[in-house]
């Protein structure tokens, strides 16, 4: 197992590497790139000013931890009814732009529809972008991590492809943090998500095989997709750790600067790339600018021991 120390400046990289590509893509979601050109040049969007919000990614992933801090030690039916109560108390959260999928499950639990019977069946990347704090506190329980990531997912979205996202996006957190590389993740992720959904494994390898291409950032990411839906947001966002995989703010840049879902792609590339990098890979001006920063802060110790208090029942 991990010392203390190494492990805390991972979570603070998956945590702030979240939050802060999130932040980085909120301004341009849903923007074309040639908007995005208009207003930030050629480059596109590479900083954001002093206190920058993120959006609903950052809050739904705070909301599973919340869940985490409640009962990862449980087994999974009982963790997954402390999610559902976090769910349920985020509705009178700020909207910080949800999209209806999750409010509607969100709904449905406030009505008193089980967790097991809440989702809806979409395929969007809302429980792809909250799932990487699983990958982080079932690091060593890798069984538990795959069923919680599944479960968790369903609650919102019970379509085939969000769930098999749902389990790469957490694994692939997992891996970072074990210091496997992007190339080196392709296997692993690939087994996990066996038999799941055709569609979500189609453009998984065709992600992996477009970043090994002469195909330029931009019209690689266009022949991708849009990040809309979970298949392509994990999709596109392989593709930028693939490209860069010992570069946080390149690869972020990278996968925000695109016609589509900015935020969500920014930030599931960046959760991976700051887990296995570490807090010193994302840029120090970033965190500073991000907004609401010491609720980041605040969850870094009660996170890690809690990871720590489900290490130790292994």
């Amino acid at each position: 197992m991990e010392d203390a120390l190494n492990i805390e400046n991972k979570l603070r990289g998956y945590l702030f590497g979240t939050a802060c590509a999130d932040a980085l893509g909120r301004p341009v979601e849903r923007l074309t790139l040639e908007q995005i050109r208009g207003k930030y040049g050629e480059d596109g969007i590479l900083e954001f000013p002093p206190e920058s919000p993120w959006t609903d990614d950052t809050q739904l992933m705070l909301v599973l931890a919340r869940g985490l801090l409640n009962g990862a030690e449980l087994e999974l039916p009982r963790l997954m009814d402390k999610i559902a109560e976090e769910l349920i108390l985020w509705l009178d959260e700020p909207d910080l732009g949800a999209g209806a999928t999750t409010r509607g499950a969100a709904l449905n639990l406030r009505d008193g529809i089980p967790w097991s019977m809440s989702g809806i069946n979409s395929k969007t990347c809302g429980s792809l972008m909250r799932v990487g704090i699983l990958g982080f506190i079932f690091q060593n329980d890798p069984e538990k991590l795959i069923k919680a990531a599944s479960l968790s997912g369903r609650i919102t979205h019970s379509h085939p492809t969000a769930d098999a996202a749902s389990i790469a996006g957490a694994y692939a957190v997992k891996l970072a943090l074990d210091g496997v590389a992007p190339e080196d993740m392709f296997l692993p992720l690939l087994k996990v998500i066996e038999g799941i959904s055709d569609e979500f494994t189609e453009a998984f390898k065709g992600s992996y095989e477009i970043a090994h291409s002469n195909l330029s950032d931009e019209e690689a990411l266009q022949k991708i997709g849009q990040g809309w839906y979970a298949d392509e947001t994990f999709a596109l966002s392989y593709f930028c750790i693939l490209r860069y995989p010992d570069d946080y703010k390149k690869a972020v840049q990278t996968a925000v600067n695109i016609t589509g879902d900015s935020d969500s792609v920014g930030s599931v590339a960046g959760g991976i790339l700051g887990a296995r990098l570490g807090i010193e890979a994302v840029p120090t001006s970033w965190v500073k600018a991000l907004k609401e920063k010491e609720k980041l802060e605040g969850m870094v110790m009660p996170l890690l021991e809690k990871y720590f208090q489900v290490s130790g029942m292994k």
